[in-house]
């Protein structure tokens, strides 16, 4: 295939610009299509990502949020008068913290009372388990799961010289 030449200034001839075109398309020719494909190849690891990437930040978004229920339930246990007190207190905590913060499960609240059966002047403290599920079904993809568990202990101290 010969090139169209145009008169050169100096005198000789030279190619036309879209010559030069052509030669640069057929050079990229065996390439065509080829972006297709490695897009085909590559959004779904992408969007495997992003979705993995989403849960591990619900899972931790959840976890700090269950350990500031679990805080605020011994906080608000170990204030209370009496251990029936303060297991409605602390549940009551935790579920307002969980529902304020914009976590929606059920909680199971555990307390460990013990403290509140030492006599008036001995250390005593209240531990809070907070245990919470937390949805992932609206991100997760096949195979990845629906839920995770999460449970965080907090511990609060009981004031020795409060009367109990």
């Amino acid at each position: 295939m010969d090139e169209p030449q145009s008169p050169s200034p100096a005198g000789g001839t030279r190619a036309t610009p879209t010559a030069g075109l052509r030669r640069l398309k057929s050079a990229f020719a065996p390439d065509a299509g080829n972006a297709a494909v490695e897009v085909a190849i590559i959004a779904p690891l992408f969007v495997a990502f992003l979705a993995g990437l989403l849960m591990a930040m619900r899972v931790q978004q959840g976890g700090a949020i269950v350990t500031q229920a679990a805080a605020d339930a011994a906080r608000h246990a170990s204030i209370a008068r009496t251990a029936a007190q303060a297991h409605k207190d602390a549940t009551s905590s935790a579920m307002t913290t969980l529902r304020d913060r914009g976590l929606h499960c059920t909680p199971t609240v555990r307390l460990d009372l013990a403290g509140f059966h030492r006599p008036v002047g001995n250390a005593g403290s209240v531990a809070a388990r907070v245990t919470c599920v937390i949805r992932l079904t609206d991100i997760a993809l096949p195979g990845m799961p629906g839920a995770r568990i999460v449970t965080k202990t907090h511990r609060s101290p009981i004031d020795i010289y409060r009367a109990r």
